[in-house]
């Protein structure tokens, strides 16, 4: 085989390497359900094979948006008026990219304290609710699921759940994406995060040795909130021991 050849191969492999090598183990589910689970798994995980054609399509998705007529039939056209909504698997890939060595350490920290449900999963599953379920979805609802996952285990079924909601919400509002309030967008995290992955009954407080930890990764996912914010939602969970019973 020639130099010239050689070299080829390799650009080839890299152009399509990273999604055979990620991809390829979620594939061998047998039934659609299984499949669409070990996607879930593989990117909370590390990422799937999927990112170079997911950025294409964003770009793309932000091009049509900023084009004032084009973005607007596209809105107008589009069950639940075309807001872009993260999944959960493409947040789990922006947590693994994108998230700082203070987040990372925090993630393996939860893990270390609280086993197998204070894994990234488990983790990242009850921040994205809270981020993108925040002004669409009832807080109770993403406490109940929680307390849920913790015994079923069951994040597909979770997932579902939460889609619904939000976008029946969404396609109430054709043109603008309601905004929840960032404290409370907060507060439904650290409750969400104390029942699934530390296993608190409601409104027993967090730990103060599990403060840090919590704040690291409340702070990358809100980089707005100031720390004060973030201790009074952390430090202010007992007294919402009654904030999602209605």
């Amino acid at each position: 085989m020639s130099l010239q050849h050689s070299q080829m191969r390799q650009l080839q492999h890299r152009a399509t390497g990273s999604r055979h090598t990620l991809a390829q183990p979620c594939l061998h589910a047998a039934a659609p359900k299984a499949r669409r689970a070990a996607q879930i798994t593989c990117a909370a995980q590390g990422g799937s094979g999927n990112d170079v054609f997911a950025d294409i399509k964003r770009i793309a998705k932000k091009i049509q948006g900023a084009l004032p007529i084009v973005g607007l039939v596209s809105r107008l056209s589009t069950p639940g008026g075309g807001f872009d909504e993260i999944s959960y698997p493409e947040f789990c890939r922006s947590a693994f990219d994108n998230a700082t060595l203070d987040v990372r350490d925090a993630v393996v920290e939860m893990e270390r304290r609280y086993g197998k449900l204070g894994q990234s999963r488990w983790l990242y599953c009850m921040l994205w609710m809270a981020k993108h379920g925040n002004g669409l979805v009832p807080p109770r609802n993403i406490i109940v699921a929680a307390k849920r996952l913790r015994v079923t285990q069951d994040v597909e079924i979770e997932m579902d759940r939460f889609e619904q909601t939000r976008d029946a919400t969404l396609a109430k509002f054709r043109m603008m994406r309601p905004q929840g309030n960032v404290s409370d967008a907060l507060d439904v995290a650290v409750d969400g995060i104390a029942t699934l992955c530390m296993g608190l009954a409601e409104g027993q407080a967090v730990l103060e040795a599990d403060e840090s930890m919590l704040s690291a990764v409340l702070g990358w996912v809100w980089p707005d909130a100031t720390s004060e914010q973030l201790a009074a939602s952390i430090r202010g969970r007992p007294g919402r021991v009654s904030a999602y019973t209605s």
